[in-house]
C-alpha cells in the first residue's frame, strides 16, 4: 500500500469517526449472499417444484427490489457489492488466475461501519483475495470463518479459516457457516453488528445433505437438478436459523436484513423466462433477488419496479445508519434509501452497466465486451458477436432484437457503455493488470495466481484448488509478481507429489535462490468425497510440504520463479518471514 493510499484511507477513517460513537438503537445489518442461486430458484418467484419456506416469508415480511442487477460472475459482484465501485475500477476481471483480487487500497462497507463501533464479521465465501491486504481481515472484518478462494472443494467436514488459523469442522459447510455467524450475532449483541454471511450455496461441487437430494430425486429431477434444489432448501433452512436467532436475541426489530445472490443460475433450469445464465450479461445472468426487512421502517410485502445494481448497496446501508462517507475515490453506487423509505417521490431514469469476465496475461488489452446497459425499460447489449437491443416492457425473455427499429437509440446506449469502459479502465490503460501478492508474516502463493511460463501448465483449468505441472524443462516455471514492503529473511515451502524418487523444487527471486532436494515418490491418492453429483472442479488430494530453505527478498517488487524436475506437481508456496534482512 503507498503513503498517498495510507494518508486517503486514513483520511476517510477520520472523517467517519467524527460521526461519534454508535448510538444504542444504531441498527445491526445482517447481509446474507446466496452464490449461483438464481432468480427463479424460489417458490414465491414462480418455480412450483421447489420449496423455500423460509425465503418466501422473508420476501412478504421485506420490501423487494424486483429489478435488482449484479455481475454475470461471484468476484466482481461481491467486490462491488462491498465498496460501492464498479469491479472493473478494482481491477476485479475474473473469478481465478489473480484477477479476483480486490486491491487493499478499497474502501468497504465494514471498514465504514467500524469506526462507527459496529462489529464486523464475515462468515463464508470472500472471493477476493487470499492474502493480505486484500483479505476479509485485511478490508474492514474482525472476524473471518470461512474461505478465501472462489468454491469450496467438500461440502462436507470443512476445513476452513477462522481468523488466520485452519479449523476443521463437522458438519455440512451451510449449517457450519450459519452455526459461526449465530454465534458472533450472540457474542456482539451489545453493540451494532455487521454480519456479512456469503454462503457457498448453490456453487458447485453439487453435494446435499441426502434426504433433501432424495427429496427432489423423488420429484422427477436429474441428479445436478435436484442436488441445486436440495441445496437450496437447506440454505432456505439456514436463513431460518439465522432469523431465528436474531428472534430469540431480541434484535429483529433493530436489524436490516437483506437477501440476494451473486449472480444468475449456474445450470439452465427455470429462471422466469429470462434469457441466459450465469456469467450471461443479458436479463439472466445478472437479475437476481433481493428483499430487505426493517420491521417498521419499510413496507412490507411491497416490490419496488426501479432498477438498482450491487454498487448501491455501500451508499444505501451507510445512509440508513446515519453514516456520510467522503472518500477521493468516488462511488459508483447511489443510495435508494428514500426509494426504499418510500419518499422518493418520482425517481429518475438512470443507465446500469454491466459486463462479462476478462481473462488474459499482465499487459494485454482488454476486450470491450461482452458488456451491456440496462435502463429502466431497454436492455442493450453485445455479447462479443452481435449487437442486441431488447424493449423489456414487451419483451422481458429479450427473445425479439429491435436493434433495427431504434437504431439512434441504441447508438445512444453504445456509445454510453464505451464511455464507461474508457473511463472504468483509465487507470490501468484498458489493459488486464493483475496486483501483485504482498509478502506478510506469513504469506501463501497459490498456483492458479501464478503465471505459466514454458511448458508449465494448470493440471485443470487454473481454477481454485488446481496444481502445476509440466516441469522438467529449464524454462518450465511459474511466476508469482511479488511486492515486499521490508526487506526480510523468508523460509520457503513447497507443496508437492513425485513420480519419481529423486528430484528438486527450486525458487528464485532475483540471485537468490532456494532449493529443496525430493528423496522419495510421493504420489497420493485422490481423496474420496461424498458426491452425490460428480461435478468436480478439480481432484483433490493431499500435497506433501517440501523445505526449501531460507532466502532474503529485498524491499520492492520481484518476480518469484519456481522449476522443478519432471514428475513433479506443485499446489502452492508459502513464505514465512522470519527476521529483517541481514
Amino acid at each position: 500500500m503507498t503513503t498517498m493510499s495510507r494518508v486517503l484511507r486514513l483520511a476517510v477513517w477520520l472523517l467517519l469517526a467524527t460521526a461519534g460513537v454508535a448510538a444504542p438503537d444504531r441498527p445491526n445489518i445482517l447481509l446474507i449472499l446466496a452464490d449461483d442461486m438464481g432468480w427463479g430458484d424460489l417458490r414465491c418467484h414462480g418455480n412450483d417444484r421447489l420449496d423455500t419456506p423460509v425465503l418466501d416469508r422473508l420476501q412478504r415480511q421485506s420490501l423487494e427490489l424486483d429489478r435488482f442487477f449484479v455481475s454475470p460472475m461471484c468476484s466482481p459482484t461481491r467486490s462491488s457489492l462491498l465498496s460501492g465501485r464498479h469491479h472493473l475500477r478494482l481491477h476485479v476481471l475474473s473469478t481465478s488466475h489473480g484477477l479476483e483480487v480486490m486491491h487493499g487500497d478499497e474502501f468497504t462497507i465494514a471498514e465504514a461501519l467500524k469506526p462507527a463501533g459496529y462489529a464486523t464479521g464475515c462468515f463464508g465465501k470472500w472471493h477476493n483475495g487470499s492474502n493480505r491486504p486484500s483479505t476479509a481481515r485485511g478490508q474492514g472484518f474482525d472476524e473471518f470463518f470461512g474461505f478465501s478462494g472462489g468454491f469450496f472443494s467438500n461440502y462436507w467436514d470443512p476445513e476452513l479459516e477462522h481468523n488466520g488459523q485452519a479449523a476443521l469442522r463437522p458438519g455440512y459447510i451451510t449449517d457450519v457457516l450459519a452455526d459461526a455467524a449465530m454465534a458472533f450475532m450472540e457474542r456482539e449483541r451489545a453493540r451494532p453488528f455487521f454480519c456479512y454471511v456469503p454462503f457457498n450455496a448453490c456453487h458447485s461441487p453439487m453435494q446435499a445433505p441426502p434426504d433433501l437430494f432424495a427429496k427432489y430425486t423423488q420429484r422427477g429431477f436429474a441428479p445436478m437438478e435436484a442436488a441445486i434444489y436440495a441445496m437450496v432448501e437447506n440454505l432456505d433452512g439456514n436463513v431460518g436459523r439465522l432469523l431465528g436467532k436474531l428472534d430469540v436475541l431480541g434484535l429483529a426489530e433493530n436489524t436490516i436484513v437483506i437477501f440476494a445472490s451473486d449472480n444468475g443460475p449456474n445450470s439452465a433450469r427455470f429462471n422466469g423466462g429470462m434469457r441466459g445464465r450465469k456469467g450471461s450479461v443479458f436479463e439472466g445472468g445478472v437479475r437476481v433477488p433481493f428483499f430487505i426487512r426493517w420491521p417498521g421502517k419499510f413496507e412490507p410485502g411491497k416490490r419496488l419496479p426501479q432498477i438498482v445494481q450491487h454498487v448501491d448497496i455501500m451508499p444505501t446501508l451507510l445512509d440508513l445508519v446515519g453514516l456520510t462517507l467522503s472518500t477521493a475515490r468516488p462511488l459508483d453506487g447511489i443510495s435508494v434509501a428514500s426509494l426504499l423509505r418510500g419518499t422518493a417521490g418520482t425517481w429518475p431514469d438512470r443507465m446500469l452497466f454491466e459486463m462479462g469476465t476478462r481473462n488474459g496475461r499482465n499487459g494485454v488489452p482488454m476486450t470491450v465486451y461482452p458488456g451491456a446497459v440496462r435502463t429502466q425499460t431497454h436492455r442493450w447489449a453485445h455479447d462479443g458477436n452481435q449487437e442486441y437491443l431488447f424493449d423489456l416492457r414487451d419483451d422481458p425473455g429479450e427473445l425479439t432484437n429491435v436493434l433495427a427499429k431504434e437504431p439512434a437509440f441504441a447508438a445512444r446506449l453504445a456509445a454510453e457503455y464505451a464511455r464507461w469502459f474508457r473511463d472504468a479502465t483509465r487507470s490501468t490503460d484498458g489493459k488486464i493488470q493483475r496486483f501483485a501478492i504482498t509478502l506478510s508474516e506469513g504469506t501463501e502463493l497459490l498456483v492458479p495466481s501464478a503465471e505459466l511460463r514454458g511448458g508449465a501448465r494448470f493440471f485443470g483449468k487454473g481454477w481454485d484448488y488446481d496444481w502445476g505441472t509440466g516441469f522438467g524443462s529449464p524454462d518450465a516455471a511459474l511466476v508469482w509478481l511479488l511486492e515486499v514492503p521490508q526487506p526480510g529473511t523468508y523460509e520457503v515451502e513447497a507443496f508437492h507429489t513425485a513420480g519419481a524418487p529423486k528430484g528438486f523444487v527450486r525458487t528464485n527471486v532475483g540471485s537468490q535462490s532456494a532449493e529443496g532436494a525430493i528423496m522419495e515418490s510421493y504420489q497420493p491418492s485422490v481423496i474420496p468425497r461424498r458426491d452425490l453429483v460428480e461435478r468436480w472442479e478439480v481432484p483433490d488430494k493431499v500435497f506433501k510440504p517440501l523445505a526449501l530453505g531460507r532466502i532474503v527478498i529485498p524491499a520492492g517488487a520481484h518476480e518469484l520463479k519456481l522449476t522443478a524436475t519432471e514428475g513433479v506437481e506443485i499446489q502452492k508456496v508459502r513464505l514465512r518471514r522470519v527476521s529483517g534482512a541481514n
